[in-house]
């Protein structure tokens, strides 16, 4: 497993001035903040689909780079698309970085501040936990060199946080429910390396709904880190822990599904041991609450079932899949539209 980088200065709290921040973690929004942005979220999804084109002088002459030490479909896809839509010009070696100077040897250091020489706003995704944080305080130097800041956006670091993966999934919770208050979320599967459970439950306890309540099921060797678990309970989310499908789980609001992440595990049969501990299947969401929602980070294996379970989870109305990863979109449209230029939306 890789390490954990040591801890570089906390991220800067967004209150209310998204202007040239760097994205790093969950931890620096407030609730008015994700008020704002998901305000914007919702006027930029709907300008698209009216085909407003103004919505793409937003980020014209803005350059974003993609650096991803690991590798995505989604994520990529996304912050690309959302860049291209405002108008911004995207450069990366994301498809290309093990032919990359980091792969001669250079540290993330160095190969940060190059890309910053070329971009405004650099999207970063690393294997380890940490190291976004480091890469922003490294940009921050190159202020002096070069006489700007480019801005630092997490796309994913190691087990750490996703905060964008985070936002999306709040955003589509809210869009389907309006309300978080009273809501049971279910986080099911491999909660000790998911670091998109890990940026929401964060989420969660920053947006501060009434009575809102997390049920983690997990193998016990993957349970959600205690630190997380602390944090949500000091915030006044109620917590509880199960070890197997249950009844509470049938009756949540929302149920968060995710799979048993092979890439994580430094001994194989570690992961053959625990990797069919949760499934869903269509039986499984028949059972629960006609006004559950099915929600999954992407990408799938068979912790949902075989082929045919795909397609019958698919068609029920409760699944939200394929919103979440629009919604991704959108949300990246309006967070880079705010870092970027404060644009109101």
């Amino acid at each position: 497993m890789l390490a954990i980088v040591p801890s570089a200065t906390a991220p800067e709290p967004i209150e209310g001035d998204f202007l040239g921040k760097h994205i790093v973690s969950v931890g620096q929004f407030c609730r008015s903040d994700l008020d704002v942005l998901f305000d914007a979220t919702s006027s930029l999804r709907t300008r698209v689909r009216q085909s407003d084109r103004g919505v793409a002088e937003i980020a014209k002459g803005s350059v974003m780079a993609l650096l991803f030490f690991e590798s995505s479909t989604r994520t990529d896809l996304s912050f690309q698309s959302a860049m291209r839509r405002l108008g911004g010009e995207v450069v990366g070696v994301s498809n290309g970085i093990r032919f990359s100077s980091a792969y001669k040897g250079e540290d993330l250091h160095d190969t940060i501040r190059a890309a910053g020489c070329y971009a405004d706003v650099i999207t970063l995704r690393h294997p380890v936990a940490g190291s976004c944080r480091l890469a922003a305080r490294y940009l921050g130097r190159l202020d002096k060199k070069v006489g700007r800041r480019p801005i630092l956006i997490n796309a994913g670091d190691g087990v750490g946080e996703h905060p964008t993966q985070a936002l999306l999934d709040l955003f589509t919770i809210l869009d389907f429910k309006e309300s978080l208050d009273n809501t049971c979320i279910s986080m099911v599967g491999d909660l000790k390396h998911g670091r998109t459970v890990h940026s929401l439950a964060r989420l969660v306890c920053a947006w501060g709904a009434r009575g809102a309540s997390l049920h983690l099921l997990s193998p016990p060797d993957l349970r959600m880190p205690p630190e997380v678990v602390e944090m949500c309970r000091a915030s006044g989310v109620e917590v509880s822990e199960a070890s197997r499908i249950d009844d509470r789980l049938r009756e949540s609001g929302v149920i968060y599904w995710t799979r048993v992440q092979e890439e994580r595990f430094e001994n194989p049969a570690d992961y053959e041991a625990i990797k069919d501990d949760f499934v869903m299947t269509p039986p499984l969401l028949r059972s629960c609450s006609p006004h559950t929602l099915l929600m999954h980070p992407l990408p799938r294996k068979h912790e949902m079932g075989t082929r045919a379970d795909h397609d019958e989870l698919d068609a029920d109305d409760r699944s939200v899949f394929f919103q979440q990863m629009e919604n991704g979109m959108f949300v990246r449209m309006a967070l880079l539209a705010k870092v970027l230029s404060g644009a109101h939306v």
